[in-house]
C-alpha cells in the first residue's frame, strides 16, 4: 500500500520526462530545417528523434514540407546530369527517383504541389528540347505538367506564365498536343498539380 502512494508522483515524473524529450525533438526539427535549408548540398531534412512514431514531426506538421524539400533536392541534383555510356543506367534511375518524389508532392494542392508540377514540366520540356522539339507525346507531357501546376495554385502567376510560354513555343513550332491540350496525366502516369516554395510547418 505504501508503494502505491508513490505511483502518482512517478507518473508525473514520467510525463515530465516525456514532455521534455518531445520539446527537445521539436527544437531538433526546427534546427534541422533551418540548417539543411541553408546548406542544401547533402541536406537530408531528417531530425534525430527521442520520442518514437514521428510525434514531433506530426505535431509541427512538417511532413509535407520535408517531402517537398527532398523532392526538390533530387531534382536539383539530377536536372543537369547528362547520361553517358558509363553512367546511363544510374542517371536513368536517379531521374526516375526524382520524378516519383516530385509526382507524389504534385498530387496535392497549393504552392508546394504547384512547384513540384512545374519541375516535372521542366524535366519533360528538356526531353522535348533534346529530342528536337517536335515530339507530340513529349509536348503533351510537358503541357500537362505545367497545366497541373496552374491547377494546384491558381494564384501562382509564374506557373501561368510558364504554361503560356510553353504553349507559344509549341505553336511556333507547329506542334499539336491533342484535342484536350494534354491536360491531366503526365508521362508514366504522373498526375498532380502544381510554383511556390516549400512552406514551414512551425
Amino acid at each position: 500500500m505504501r508503494a502505491l502512494r508513490f505511483l502518482p508522483a512517478l507518473a508525473l515524473l514520467a510525463l515530465a520526462v516525456a514532455l521534455a524529450l518531445l520539446a527537445a525533438d521539436v527544437r531538433s526539427w526546427q534546427r534541422t530545417l533551418t540548417s539543411d535549408d541553408a546548406r542544401r548540398s547533402g541536406a537530408t531534412w531528417n531530425a534525430p528523434a527521442r520520442i518514437p512514431w514521428s510525434l514531433a514531426e506530426r505535431l509541427l506538421g512538417v511532413g509535407d514540407d520535408v517531402r517537398a524539400r527532398r523532392a526538390i533536392a533530387l531534382f536539383e541534383r539530377n536536372v543537369s546530369v547528362r547520361a553517358r555510356l558509363d553512367n546511363e543506367l544510374a542517371v536513368a534511375a536517379a531521374r526516375a527517383r526524382a520524378e516519383s518524389a516530385l509526382a507524389a508532392v504534385a498530387r496535392g494542392r497549393g504552392p508546394r504541389a504547384s512547384q513540384a508540377a512545374t519541375l516535372l514540366g521542366i524535366l519533360a520540356f528538356r526531353d522535348l528540347a533534346e529530342g528536337g522539339g517536335r515530339d507530340p507525346s513529349q509536348a503533351e507531357a510537358a503541357t500537362a505538367d505545367f497545366q497541373n501546376a496552374v491547377r494546384a495554385d491558381q494564384l501562382d502567376e509564374t506557373a501561368k506564365y510558364d504554361l503560356e510560354l510553353l504553349l507559344r513555343a509549341l505553336e511556333a513550332r507547329g506542334v499539336r498536343t491533342g484535342s484536350n491540350g494534354g491536360a491531366g496525366a503526365g508521362p508514366a502516369g504522373r498526375t498532380g498539380a502544381g510554383g511556390g516554395t516549400p512552406g514551414h510547418g512551425y
